[in-house]
């Protein structure tokens, strides 16, 4: 059963409230039951490190809502990734200590930030979390590590995992070309 840390457990008296968010947004990773017992849907934050204008997180408020169950949201910093620095790693740990401050306006929900102490400390972490939980919601970010992460997860989990796309106001699956980016439009006066 997750205990969550003292200090980043949310008691006041707000609600963060949210509402269904468009489904071109929401990808299945997996095709794993909800647990209907579970006591909390998780968010695993993994790249739209955000409490604020995040389609992701508010997916995950709604879940909560409609499985009236709490909402605990992870965010994991690991150690052992490609590009991994002192300066990364130091830009991501104050977002955290600002997530967890505006965190804290909302009722219902435990913010647990996660910094590895050692190098593979956290394997297994989000595994156990996920046992009690109702399912897992996670960003959808198509980019560096984070899509074999995503892939790897999903099949370790027994409940499900959805990754929702918080990349910008417009979804990426909205789009009917993928641009390279080598060639851009000129445009004119």
């Amino acid at each position: 059963m997750f205990i969550a840390h003292p200090c980043c457990s949310l008691a006041h008296p707000e609600t963060m409230t949210a509402t269904a968010i468009p489904d071109i947004r929401i990808v299945d990773d997996n095709q794993k039951p909800w647990n209907s017992t579970g006591n909390y849907v998780l968010y695993w934050m993994t790249s739209h490190r955000r409490i604020r204008s995040n389609f992701a997180l508010q997916h995950a408020v709604w879940l909560a809502e409609q499985h009236q169950v709490p909402l605990v949201v992870l965010e994991a910093l690991r150690l052992d990734y490609r590009w991994a620095s002192p300066r990364i790693h130091q830009f991501i740990i104050e977002g955290m200590r600002v997530n967890a401050t505006r965190a804290q306006q909302y009722s219902g929900v435990t913010y647990y930030p996660y910094v590895e102490p050692s190098q593979g400390a956290g394997r297994g972490l989000l595994r156990r979390l996920a046992e009690d939980a109702v399912g897992v919601v996670t960003d959808y970010f198509p980019c560096f590590f984070i899509p074999n992460m995503v892939a790897a997860a999903s099949k370790k989990l027994d409940v499900r995992l959805q990754s929702v796309d918080a990349n910008g106001v417009m979804p990426l699956q909205a789009t009917d070309r993928v641009h390279d980016g080598r060639v851009f439009p000129s445009v004119s006066a």
